[in-house]
Order: structure tokens, then sequence, then C-alpha cells
């Protein structure tokens, strides 16, 4: 995201009291209503799995999920809701104010965004019914917790072709969602790093471990940033020594991970932040743990007038080894425009308006068939150099790194390791 992601640098001994929007996609808030919070993380009596509100499963890339539904979707063919004001619940900056608004047109409707902080927040929101809205963005390590407590309606996909038509393969019944019961894709995004070619001298690329170069970092001393982000930031230093199981709970992998990021303090003293997609783009920081997304936001929004994109790069690892995630829309249970939501949703995934907010706006690539490095290229969308911050089906897959939700107790550990490293203790 551009906007909603704004917040100053840190230094290590400054900790902000705001969070960024992604990690707060992934902690679990203890305002939670409590028809929400049921059981949150028991151990399975059959069989050694976790699973979470309502019994259902943890899901895995490699271990998919089936939601349970408490009703029956909507019947097929009815006619939309005419009148009234449609509400899409969502990030502050996290959808073109012109697609909503171009909706309501199309089916007549007075359109409002009501927005949220952090996933939380929402999830709070709806289950004590403080605000009334007919869609709403969520992630996908939150959809079984929404779903127990009965937050969200089932979904009929004959009123959403265009997941089929235009989404990729591997989206159509997601691991988190099999069958999409619940969810559309909207956004995905891979995590790598960002830096300016005209002031880091080594191809980063072409190291035998890209992400060493946040270790050997000292000439570019206060210039390095980490992204504001426990699970993001302790995974790097799990990548780093070639540690793929980032949803762990293992005390001494999680601790290694915080080794190593404290290691880096004296070498280069990084910021921490998720600003990368300004400061890079103005050069003042060099060298960043970066989302994809936040790169093609430094090109279209950020770079000073005059400047050439190729002062940008960006290094992902491969396939199977590079974090890669997703958001998703659903509807709210408590919408009075069921098939008009359900509209909304597919007109989501129509090519033109999801390329259109992608593209004008957000920043962050859906998952089209349509959209290709090539394509993008060609038509002057990125360019070249940076061709690397878009992602193909390819990408996803059982083998796929996604971080998903913890017990919470693997969740304290993560946090608690992280709250060390930002203070500096």
């Amino acid at each position: 995201m551009k906007d909603d992601d704004v917040l100053a640098s840190r230094n290590l001994n400054n900790r902000s009291s705001r969070i960024s929007r992604r990690r707060a996609l992934r902690t679990f808030g203890s305002g939670i209503a409590a028809a929400v919070a049921a059981p949150w993380v028991v151990r399975h009596a059959l069989a050694d799995q976790l699973v979470g509100p309502g019994g259902i499963p943890l899901a895995r890339p490699n271990a998919p999920v089936t939601l349970p539904r408490f009703e029956d979707p909507i019947k097929s063919g009815l006619e939309p809701e005419k009148g009234g004001t449609f509400t899409v619940f969502n990030y502050a900056d996290y959808i073109d104010k012109k697609v909503v608004t171009e909706f309501g047109k199309k089916y007549g409707v007075k359109t409002q965004i009501t927005t949220f902080d952090s996933i939380d927040q929402a999830i709070t929101r709806l289950a004590k019914k403080a605000v009334r809205a007919d869609v709403t963005e969520i992630t996908p390590e939150r959809v079984a917790q929404a779903v127990a407590g009965k937050l969200l309606k089932p979904l009929n996909l004959d009123y959403i072709p265009n997941l089929k038509a235009n989404i990729w393969p591997q989206l159509h019944s997601p691991f988190y969602d099999v069958e999409s019961r619940y969810t559309v894709p909207y956004t995905l995004y891979s995590t790598g790093i960002g830096w300016r070619n005209d002031k880091v001298t080594e191809d980063i690329a072409k190291l035998d471990n890209p992400w060493s170069i946040f270790w050997n970092s000292q000439k570019y001393k206060g210039y390095v940033g980490v992204l504001d982000d426990d699970r993001e930031a302790l995974g790097m230093a799990m990548l780093y020594r070639g540690n793929y199981d980032i949803n762990s709970e293992d005390p001494a992998a999680v601790g290694k991970a915080l080794d190593d990021l404290k290691a880096m303090i004296p070498i280069c003293n990084p910021k921490i932040n998720i600003t990368e997609y300004q400061t890079l783009a103005e050069g003042s920081s060099w060298l960043h743990e970066s989302w994809s997304g936040d790169m093609f936001g430094a090109v279209i929004s950020y770079l000073p007038k005059g400047t050439d994109a190729s002062v940008l790069s960006y290094w992902t690892p491969p396939r199977g080894k590079q974090i890669i995630q997703n958001d998703c829309f659903c509807i709210t249970a408590q919408t009075k425009k069921p098939v008009l939501a359900h509209l909304f949703l597919n007109y989501l995934l129509d090519n033109d308006v999801s390329y259109g907010n992608f593209a004008n706006f957000v920043g962050y690539q859906p998952p089209l068939n349509s959209i290709t490095p090539e394509k993008l290229i060609s038509d002057n969308v990125i360019p070249k150099n940076l061709s690397n911050i878009v992602m193909t089906p390819e990408d996803l897959g059982p083998d796929s790194l996604q971080i998903m939700s913890l017990t919470p107790k693997g969740q304290a550990l993560w946090q608690n390791a992280y709250a060390k490293f930002v203070s500096g203790v």
C-alpha cells in the first residue's frame, strides 16, 4: 500500500505507538469481541494438528482447510438491491475511491468507504456491530476467526464469474478457503530487497546469499532499513540462515533470528519503517527490506521528477524460498445488500477495474491472468529493471512460503523477540 502505510522512521530505542498495517494484519488483539474469541488454539485430540476458533484447523499451503458454512449462500438469479448506501470496509487508501464510486453509479446506489486501522479493529467492530458494512477486506490468516465468529456471509459463486474467468487458477480454491466459500483474492505481494543502484555498489542479486548484504552493509550505515513488521523482520533473519520455517514456534529458531537482527545494529544501525516506497525513491535510504508493491508505488508516486526508474532495483528469492502473501475481500454477515455485495466482489475481479486500481492507485498487484511481466514492460507500466516485482501463478503452491496464524504462545514468542530488537535490548 501507499499512503496508509506512512509512518515516521523510528530509531531502535524509540518505539512508535502505532503499528504497521501488515504487522497489524497478523496481531491477535485482546479487544476482539467474545463471540469471535472462541478458544483460539488447542491441539486436535486425534492428530497433531493445530486448530483455531470453532475447531477450524489452522491453514497452511500444504494443509488446506475447508471452512464450515453456518448458513446457506443466497439463491442464484436474484436481482440486485436498489437505493440506500453500499459500504466498503477497508484500510484508508487501499482502494481507489473512483472504483467504488463507479460501481455505485452502475447499480444506482450511493457508496461510501469506511476505514479501519487494523484487522483486529475491523473484526472487533464487526463483532460488536459498531459498523454496518456490506463488504470488507481481510487477510487469509484471519478468515477462519471471522468465520467462527459468524461475521462473514458464505458466497454463491454464480454471481462471481470473474473469479474463474480472470483470476489465477491457484486462487479459485485457495488453501485457506477451499472452494472459495467466503473470500475472493484482492492483491498480492512478495518480500525482498530494494536498493538504489546509484548508491549500493554490490550487485545484490548475484551474491551467493543476497540477504547477507544487510550484515555486510557497514559503508551504508544510516541508510539501511528493515520492515517494521515482526514476522517479516524476523523472517528475513531466518531466510538469511536458510531456515524456511517462517511459521515456526521453536524458541531456539526465533531466538537465533533475534540474535542475528541485533547483530545488524552496530553494523548499519538499521532504520525500522515501512516507508521504503518513499525513502528509496527520494534517496534517503539506499538499502531496504521491501515489499514488491512498494517498489511499484515508488515508481508511480514518489520518484522525483526527472529521476529515471533505473536507479531502483529489487530482488526476491526464487519460488518456494520467497515470502508471498495476498489480501482478500468478503461479504459481511450483516449486509442488507447481499446480491449487490456479490456483484461488488465480481466487479473487483473485472480485468479493467482490477488493473486500473492496481496501476493507477494501489500499486499492489492483483492476481489477474492478464498481467505478466512482459506485458507490463511492453506497455511501459513498469521499467524492465523492476520486472521481478511482478508475480506469476507459479509462485504459489504447497511449497510457497506464506506467513500464517500462530498459537497465542507462538505469537507472543515472535512479538516479544521483535520488541527486543526494536528496543535494542
